[in-house]
Formats: C-alpha cells, sequence, structure tokens
C-alpha cells in the first residue's frame, strides 16, 4: 500500500486528514510528522508517494521544508502539495516556486482534497500498472 506523508503541526488538522484518509476510502496509509526539521528525514526512509505539506510550521516553515525536499536526490521527486492558511495574494505563486505541485488554502474542502487524492492514487496506479507491464 502507497503511503501519504502529512507534515502538520496542528493536531486537531491531522485529525481531520486522518478522517479523510478513514471516511472516504483513500487507499493509501497516512504517515504523520508535526515538524518541517522531522519531515526529511521520515521522507528519505519511508518513500512516500506524496507529502501533504502545512506551510506555517514552527521552526523550519513549511516552504524551506520543500525546498530541502526538492534539493535531495531522493526525495526530490515526490510530489509535494501545499495545504496552508496562508490565502493571501501571493501566497500560492510563493508554494509553487518553493516546489510543492498543489495549493490547497484552509480551511480545506475535504471533499475537493478527498477526491483529488483518489485521482492522484488511481493516476499513480495506472502508471505502475503501464511501467509494470513494459517490464
Amino acid at each position: 500500500m502507497n503511503t501519504i506523508l502529512l507534515v502538520e503541526d496542528n493536531a486537531n488538522n491531522a485529525s481531520l486528514l486522518e478522517d479523510v484518509f478513514s471516511y472516504d476510502d483513500i487507499p493509501a496509509r497516512l504517515a504523520y510528522v508535526a515538524s518541517g526539521e522531522e519531515a526529511p528525514r521520515l521522507a528519505v526512509s519511508i518513500q512516500p508517494v506524496l507529502i501533504l505539506m502545512d506551510l506555517r510550521l514552527p521552526g523550519i516553515d513549511g516552504l524551506e521544508t520543500t525546498e530541502i525536499l526538492k534539493r535531495n536526490p531522493l526525495t526530490r521527486d515526490i510530489p509535494v502539495w501545499a495545504i496552508t492558511a496562508y490565502a493571501m495574494p501571493g501566497d500560492e505563486e510563493k508554494a509553487r516556486a518553493a516546489g510543492c505541485e498543489e495549493y490547497f488554502a484552509k480551511p480545506l474542502s475535504m471533499r475537493r482534497l478527498g477526491d483529488r487524492l483518489r485521482d492522484f492514487l488511481q493516476a499513480l496506479e495506472k502508471t505502475e500498472s503501464r511501467e509494470y507491464a513494459s517490464t
């Protein structure tokens, strides 16, 4: 089963995302860290298929954490989706400049996120199936 890494310092927000996985039948395991400092180490170790990144983190924020992940050859190809309360003009551009492929402003539409996660995982499964068939 694929793993998705959540980087989120707010336990209530992490719990909401866990509910999306449970109740919306997201076919992946959710791993969780509460800081930008922990995220690169865990990403190297578990090699998630996707990282959901809160941008407002204590210490190393989500933008810097994403930049660290994108510089590392072991994690640079892992997609990062920003999940953030930063929703002012220019914030999405900053997230994308740091390396985030998707941007979700809080408060989140859990239905939209769940649908997008399912689409992502289905596309990943199709890609893996094609790669397996060609070998």
